[in-house]
């Protein structure tokens, strides 16, 4: 299974969620086989690494993870996974306007902590080293939500035969 973090320029909230995730995934002994990665709706930042104040942030959090480089989330990128976790309502809108493929889910990240309250992931960018540790607090709390969600995934495409 492949997973997607997506924020607008993928060097502060989904690269912060990328490495939670995956450490996340690594404790869990349920789950098994996925892959993830982060993406940007935008091109600012494309082979950039993950702002440093991110960086810090895990780092404070206990996360030594490195994280991907920046990536845009073009059809393609976005065609190639099964979940697509976002940070905001736009991006929901620009993902699912990218996407060819009917089946990739797309959740809004905060959907799992308040569901249907449609609530957006702060970007930390204009703030200080409290903003960015809230916002990886928030990232936590939600990737913590995804792990069920993926259980629950993997359970479901458990129970389906050979030819489905």
């Amino acid at each position: 299974m492949r997973v997607s973090v997506i924020c607008t320029g993928n060097i502060c909230r989904s690269p912060m969620g990328e490495v939670v995730l995956r450490e996340l995934l690594s404790q869990d002994s349920e789950l098994f086989g996925v892959e993830v990665t982060s993406a940007g709706t935008a091109r600012w930042h494309v082979g950039k690494p993950m702002d440093t104040r991110s960086r810090a942030a895990l780092d404070r959090a206990g996360y030594t993870a490195p994280g991907t480089l920046g990536v845009f989330a073009d059809t393609q990128y976005l065609d190639g996974h099964d979940l697509v976790v976002v940070m905001t309502r736009e991006h929901v809108y620009d993902v699912r306007s990218r996407l060819r493929r009917e089946d990739v889910e797309v959740i809004l990240l905060r959907d799992l902590i308040s569901p249907h309250r449609g609530l957006d992931v702060p970007d930390p960018y204009y703030g200080d080293a409290d903003e960015f540790d809230e916002c990886l607090a928030t990232i936590t709390q939600g990737c913590r939500a995804v792990l069920l969600r993926l259980r629950e995934i993997q359970r479901a495409n458990a129970g389906q035969s050979p030819a489905e």
